[in-house]
């Protein structure tokens, strides 16, 4: 029987147990709580312990490193506060003031592009629709974008609009750092094989994962629960609302939150629709 196997069996075990406490008294029911924090409190307690000493020892921080990338352990110890959420990178950074102001444009017909990130001083970027090529638009991006752009991340100096240009004239980028902007498109599967409230589970090289649709619109999220890393794709779904089965954990399948515990996003992709066919993008 494989680790993984033996894994679930226990985590299965352990709702059972949980399920049975459900009829108990409301007294019986707060003493196995105190009886849990207290367990947990001693785990908290223990890794803390744990990951001191492995820090104070030759090496030791390097192996802590290569053993947090395993999706239990990384699950445990982000279950339990003891694994610090990763600085956003400055493409993340940049990204997330651009939607920051996408709103504002699309009221306006318009939107605008992260083309690349040069360095840590200039980023490039191209306005789209109503943006492009409009008389004010300087006043957008000095006034609006830019603004934006440095308030997150204040090492940039300079922001450079691209022209748009003809398709046959179109080159690919270079990719640049880890930017989702920089990494190629995979092809999935056809449109017409999702549905609202189905999850398509694809096993790509690097990772497994699973798409559905929401109100029409494609979404992509790691299979793997951001509680213990089980998969997720035999869970329930309600309206947008996805139930792991193990235990019970809820995320939002609109905007992978989870609706249990918010300090464990579930992770997205990003997923769009090329034609007939659902293209993701996956960072080796």
């Amino acid at each position: 029987m494989s680790t993984e196997r033996d894994f679930e069996q226990l985590a299965r075990d352990l709702e059972r147990l949980e399920s049975v406490t459900e009829a108990w008294s409301t007294e019986q029911q707060a003493t196995v709580q105190a009886i849990r924090n207290s367990v947990e409190a001693i785990q908290v307690g223990a890794f803390r312990r744990l990951i001191r000493i492995v820090k104070e020892e030759p090496g030791g921080l390097e192996a802590l490193k290569v053993a947090v990338q395993d999706p239990w352990v990384r699950g445990v110890l982000a279950f339990n506060g003891l694994l610090a959420k990763p600085e956003p990178t400055l493409e993340e950074r940049v990204e997330a003031a651009l939607e920051s102001v996408r709103p504002t444009l699309a009221s306006h017909e318009g939107n605008v592009e992260l083309v690349r990130v040069v360095d840590e001083t200039e980023v490039e970027i191209r306005l789209q629709g109503s943006c492009d090529g409009c008389t004010h638009s300087d006043i957008t991006v000095r006034q609006g974008i830019e603004t934006a752009i440095k308030d997150a991340a204040p090492t940039i100096e300079r922001v450079t609009v691209v022209k748009q240009r003809a398709r046959a004239e179109l080159v690919q980028l270079p990719a640049v750092g880890s930017s989702p902007f920089a990494v190629p498109w995979t092809d999935l599967l056809p449109v017409a094989e999702l549905g609202e409230g189905r999850l398509t589970v694809i096993d790509l090289a690097q990772i497994s994962l699973f798409v559905t649709l929401v109100g029409g619109e494609p979404k992509a999220y790691r299979n793997a629960c951001s509680h213990l890393g089980m998969p997720l794709d035999e869970g329930e779904v309600d309206g947008e609302i996805l139930t792991c089965p193990f235990h019970g954990f809820q995320f939002s399948l609109s905007s992978g939150e989870c609706l249990t515990a918010p300090e464990i996003q579930l992770p997205s992709y990003p997923v769009r629709i090329s034609g007939e066919r659902i293209e993701v993008q996956v960072a080796t």
